[in-house]
């Protein structure tokens, strides 16, 4: 019976038309002597056979597209690793450039402020000197002005104190030659006597 239900499921396209017309209170297909029941159940098969493809197929269809879908997952996953790693090695790239001008600012900003500081020191300095030497300059003005006055007050003194020395020995002076002509009188009026 197996060898008949495979026969005719080798051979479903070859059963004959009166086996496939036969009624169910018939027994046996009176030209290919094909059983009702056999043929009933060959046909059971044959439709369970096709709903099983269409089923597998169906599987099949949905397993390519799960895969179809995994792939892309995958694929997206490689992608977006790709990505990541590309994004890490931009922003690794983008701190070390990033450190690296802020090493040249602050180098740059250090070095003008050590420009600025030197030019404003020395600005500073030349502006010390020249205050430095104009004070001087003044204080010896002051200076030369005050040891004028004070040569010009040691001169007035010096004249003042030697009119005085002059009027003290004009004054002796005459007072001596009055002695001396009072002397000369009393020596004279002397010798007269």
């Amino acid at each position: 019976m197996l060898l008949v239900i495979i026969y005719l499921i080798i051979n479903s396209n070859k059963l004959c038309l009166f086996s496939l017309q036969m009624e169910s209170s018939e027994i046996v297909c009176l030209y290919c002597g094909v059983s009702y029941l056999i043929y009933h159940e060959f046909h059971q098969l044959h439709t369970q056979l096709a709903q099983l493809e269409a089923e597998l197929q169906e599987m099949r269809e949905t397993t390519q597209r799960e895969k179809a879908q995994h792939e892309a997952l995958e694929l997206g996953r490689l992608e977006l690793e790709r990505a990541l790693h590309q994004a890490e090695v931009k922003e690794k790239k983008t701190r070390e450039e990033l450190e690296e001008i802020n090493q040249n600012t602050a180098r740059v900003l250090r070095d003008e402020f050590e420009a600025k500081y030197y030019r404003k020191r020395r600005e500073m300095e030349e502006e010390y000197h020249k205050i430095s030497e104009e004070k001087e300059r003044q204080l010896r003005g002051e200076l030369g002005d005050l040891e004028a006055e004070k040569l010009r007050r040691q001169r007035e003194d010096l004249e003042r104190k030697t009119e005085e020395r002059e009027k003290v020995l004009n004054d002796a002076l005459q007072k001596a030659n009055k002695n001396l002509d009072e002397l000369r009188k009393n020596v004279q009026q002397l010798e007269e006597r």
